[in-house]
């Protein structure tokens, strides 16, 4: 996963204007907040491609619908079909789809929090 790529997946939660942080949330907790992190899948050819799960974990103490919403709006932004193209100033380029989502239980009645799988798909330039 390049820097790039953890940079336009935060100005597009920016521009769609859900609270994000990449591993770890420090800034004034407002709900509802997002959390990003990933796990790279190992390539299998050396042309440059690149794949990734990225989870965006949401998290509130309003309700489970305010989380649904939020998600609403990420599919639509990462289409999961066409999903949302960039291009890097090296050249790379990335395609981030929305997958699925699943709700996970915290343990505290208070705090809800929904799982957002989204898959970004890497073409690097040779350097």
């Amino acid at each position: 996963m390049t820097c790039e790529a953890l940079g336009f997946i935060a100005r597009e939660m920016e521009t769609l204007n859900l609270k994000y942080e990449f591993m770890q949330f420090t800034g004034v907790v407002a709900h509802p907040y997002f959390v990003g992190e990933y796990t790279e899948v190992e390539p299998m050819n050396e042309d440059g491609y690149e794949e990734t799960n990225f989870i965006l974990t949401g998290t509130t103490k309003g309700t489970y619908f305010e989380l649904e919403r939020c998600k609403q709006k990420i599919k639509e932004n990462f289409n999961p079909i066409s999903g949302k193209t960039f291009v890097a100033d090296s050249g790379a380029t990335a395609v981030v789809f929305y997958c699925n989502s699943f709700p996970i239980p915290t343990g505290n009645a208070e705090l809800k929090r929904l799982q957002i799988n989204l898959k970004i798909k890497e073409w690097k330039v040779k350097e």
